[in-house]
């Protein structure tokens, strides 16, 4: 029983994994590099906004979803 949220997590994140991953990745990198990432495309105008004094870059992922980042 103690094993049933983390199996509950599993199945529902089963098809995007690649989504988790990223998400868990990327926070992890943002805050070591000083540098907010995002793989939503919805997300980068808020990104681009936030980062007045860094610079900003956008690129396509290999399965066509936009992706954005500000190096500070």
């Amino acid at each position: 029983m103690k094993y049933f949220p983390l199996l509950l997590i599993m199945l529902m994140s089963g098809c995007s994994s690649q989504q988790v991953g990223n998400f868990i990745l990327g926070g992890v990198f943002d805050k070591a590099t000083k540098t907010e990432v995002s793989h939503n495309a919805a997300s980068c105008v808020n990104v681009k906004r936030n980062c007045s004094n860094g610079n900003y870059e956008e690129w396509y992922q290999k399965d066509g979803n936009k992706s954005c980042a500000c190096n500070k």
